[in-house]
Order: structure tokens, then C-alpha cells, then sequence
């Protein structure tokens, strides 16, 4: 290995880029692949791309590269979330007159300063996030996530959630097949790269979108060449539509325990399940009066009226929420559930449902790395589900997900290793998007 980097360092001031070449030094690199890690690594950046991964060695180059010592320090790929919601949220009001450019992009800009490089915004969306993606895509929007959206979900005639605040008219309400296909190839001609379906009655109060309606839904998104995700609730209904040719499950099961029924299906046809354990806590962690209001490294990404809201009105809210032993359940349900997939071996991606009120972006990644790690998956099975697994699901892992020599150079540089400790994922020095240091 010292061989050939020595070869490609020798070369590299052959190459000329208009970005500041960057050189990290001496740093134990975890690449996402689930491997080893690799101690006193040399990682060198040039035109936003990952060019050289060494062990150690010397090296030139010009165009006065960026030094940075790694000694001590980790660098683990970016976090890429496989389920969230960007724009239509404003404190804790959730309402489509806040959606716009601006709020598009200070969501992105949260996601970012945590680590968070690539988002993924699940049905809820105006048009205004397709300026905003394709201007982070072509670099004239620095320091934000990038961002995938499937613009609006499906979901049945005034099915869940249409009673949401400021969902109704953004989630499309079809009822028969052909009127599914036509809406998803609206999508596709809008520039979606997902659609994504409902398929909850949240407890019997809704009907669900009708079977031969998601199968129309799944079979003209691949015909189109996007990809199908779904929220849902029921066991039953995984399994159907896992064999509807689902792609992607972007919440846990949580009516029952998963059984081999589920796990086969899921391992036949490679389904991703992201179990996005965050949003079912925050349904009722606030009842409670969690610590972490009190976490500089949450307060730093939100106002301290906002603060004062969690702390007596959503707790109010919340202690007097018919349903608040339901959801307590349901989070026990859905670690149960992650934990048993994970150990049959069926693809864990990594999501977590932020964006509507009291679901932090940027934050809950964190906490959610270290809830799939009380459910019993290990620190690196965690980077793994948001790293190569995540850039998988999203068929971005060409030039995303783990660190390789040719991808795309989005990394976090931390100050401590979070294999020991997930939540030294905390501890972050530098974000990187493109090679680009990203501000906090």
C-alpha cells in the first residue's frame, strides 16, 4: 500500500484543480465498509474527490494544499439520512406557508454543521427544494446537506396524514391505479428521485392506500426509474409490500414482533429498513422533560424560546396524549424489532423522520446513532447503516457513502474515535462536504 501511494503522490502535481487541495494526516480513518480501521492514515482531497488514501509516506503537491494533522482525531464518512422532511416547519409550527427557498436551506445548513451531508425529504416538499438541491449539486450553494426529495407522497383520499397541519394538498390523495401511474410520472417529469407512500391507519382512524394502488405506485416508479419507500406501521403490510417490490422501509414495525416471514422477504430482495427510532421517542420524550434541553450541543441548533415551548407546552401536550402509553410501546417495539432484523442480517439504513416540529435536525442523528446502539447494534454497525448502506439504498454509492479513493470527499474529522463510544460522533471538529469545510 505505501508502494502505490508513494506512485500516486509522485503524480499529483501533475493534476490541476481550482479547489485548495486537502491533506489529512496521521488520523485513524473508519471508511464506512464495516472493516478495520486504518491508523495513521494519509487522506488527500483534490477537486472535491477523495484521491489518495495512504498509510503514513510523503508526498507533494501543489496549489498550497490545507494540512491538517489528524493525530488523535477519526474521520468517519458524512451521515447520509435515508428519512426527513425539509422546509415546511418554522419552531414548532408546521405549516406550508413557511415553505421556502430560505427555510429550505437554513434546514440544510442545521443538517450540515451535525455531520449530516446527504438528506433525504420524504413527501412533503414544495418545489422550491429542487432549486435549492441542484444548486448544492453544482457547488453554488456551499455548506449544505445535499438533499433527495420524492417531492409528494401517496397516500389515499383523506387518508393519514392528511390531517396533519400543512400536509393536505401536499400529500396526493389517489384512489385508483391509473390515477396512481399518472402522478408518479408527474413526479418524475418535476425531477423526483423517490416516491413515497403512507400505508398507516394509525390505529384504525384512516383507511390505508389499497393494495392494487401501491403495487401501480411501486411498478411505474421503477418503470421510471425512482425509487419506492413507505412509511408504515404493520407487520402485514411490510410483507406486503415488501413483495409489491418495495425498495425501502423508512420506519419500524411496531404492531408486533417481526417474525421469519418478514426477514425472508426482506433478505430475498434486499430491502433497506431504516427504523428511525427517533421519531417514536420524541412522540413522547418530552412528557419527561428530557436532559438534552438542556445539551449545548442541542441548544446550539435552536432559540431558547423554542426551549421554553418543549419544556411546558409540548409537555403538557404530550403527559395528556391518549396515546401516550401506545407510542411508549411502540418505541420499545420498533428497538426490539431493529435489533432482531440487524441480527438476521437484513440491510439496516439509517433515517430518522426529522423536520416536522420537535424533530431536530441535525440533533436527533446523533441521538438516533445511540438509541440503534442501546437496541444492541454495535458503533460500527451504526456508521455502516449510515454510510454504505444509506449511499446503497439510494443507489448513490458510486460516489458517495464510504470513504474511497474517487468518491466524493464527505467526511466528518472528529476528535475522538466513536467506536469506542458512539457518542463521540458528538465530538466534531471539521465537517466536510466536497472537501469543504463546512461552518457550525
Amino acid at each position: 500500500m505505501l508502494l502505490r501511494v508513494g506512485i500516486l503522490l509522485l503524480l499529483l502535481p501533475l493534476i490541476v484543480v481550482a479547489q485548495r487541495p486537502l491533506v489529512i494526516e496521521n488520523v485513524t480513518l473508519v471508511d464506512g465498509s464495516g472493516g478495520a480501521p486504518t491508523f495513521n492514515a494519509t487522506v488527500i482531497v483534490l477537486g472535491g474527490r477523495i484521491a489518495v488514501i495512504g498509510e503514513g509516506g510523503t508526498y507533494q503537491i501543489s496549489g498550497d494544499p490545507q494540512v491538517i494533522d489528524g493525530q488523535g482525531k477519526t474521520l468517519v464518512p458524512g451521515i447520509i439520512n435515508l428519512h426527513g422532511h425539509v422546509g415546511l416547519t418554522k419552531g414548532l409550527v408546521q405549516a406550508q406557508e413557511n415553505y421556502s427557498r430560505d427555510n429550505v436551506i437554513d434546514n440544510l445548513r442545521t443538517y450540515a454543521s451535525y455531520g449530516v451531508t446527504t438528506t433525504t425529504s420524504l413527501g412533503t416538499d414544495m418545489e422550491a427544494v429542487l432549486g435549492v438541491r441542484n444548486d448544492v449539486n453544482r457547488g453554488s450553494l456551499p455548506g449544505l446537506a445535499r438533499v433527495r426529495t420524492a417531492l409528494h407522497g401517496f397516500t389515499t383520499p383523506d387518508g393519514y396524514p392528511t390531517k396533519a397541519p400543512g400536509v393536505k394538498g401536499l400529500a396526493l390523495e389517489v384512489s385508483t391505479p391509473a390515477e396512481a401511474r399518472q402522478h408518479v410520472d408527474g413526479l418524475a417529469a418535476k425531477g423526483a428521485e423517490l416516491v413515497k407512500m403512507w400505508v398507516d391507519s394509525h390505529h384504525g382512524a384512516f383507511e390505508k392506500l389499497k393494495p392494487s394502488v401501491y403495487r401501480a405506485i411501486i411498478e411505474q416508479a421503477h418503470e421510471r426509474g425512482l425509487l419506492a419507500v413507505a412509511h408504515l406501521y404493520e407487520l402485514a403490510d411490510a410483507k406486503l409490500l415488501v413483495e409489491a417490490g418495495l425498495d425501502m422501509i423508512v420506519h419500524s414495525v411496531r404492531d408486533a414482533d417481526v417474525d421469519r416471514g418478514l426477514i425472508r422477504r426482506l433478505l430475498a430482495r434486499g430491502v433497506t429498513y431504516s427504523p428511525t427510532l427517533t421519531r417514536e421517542q420524541s412522540t413522547y420524550a418530552y412528557a419527561d422533560v428530557p436532559d438534552w434541553l438542556a445539551d449545548p450541543f442541542f441548544t446550539r441548533g435552536v432559540n431558547a424560546s423554542l426551549v421554553d415551548e418543549l419544556r411546558t407546552t409540548l409537555r403538557d401536550t404530550q403527559t395528556k396524549d391518549p396515546e401516550l402509553e401506545i407510542n411508549r410501546e411502540n418505541f420499545r417495539m420498533a428497538m426490539r424489532n431493529l435489533k432482531t432484523l440487524s441480527d438476521a442480517g437484513v440491510k439496516i439504513g439509517f433515517g430518522t423522520d426529522t423536520g416536522p416540529p420537535a424533530r431536530f435536525a441535525g440533533y436527533f442523528e446523533h441521538w438516533e446513532a445511540e438509541l440503534m446502539v442501546e437496541a444492541g447494534l454495535t458503533p460500527m454497525q451504526v456508521i455502516v447503516s449510515f454510510s454504505k448502506n444509506a449511499s446503497e439504498a439510494l443507489g448513490i454509492d458510486r460516489d458517495f457513502g464510504t470513504l474511497a479513493e474517487g468518491k466524493v470527499a464527505d467526511m466528518i474529522l472528529l476528535n475522538s474515535n466513536p467506536l469506542g463510544n458512539i457518542r463521540n460522533l458528538r465530538d466534531i471538529h471539521t465537517v466536510f462536504i466536497g472537501g469543504q469545510p463546512v461552518g457550525r
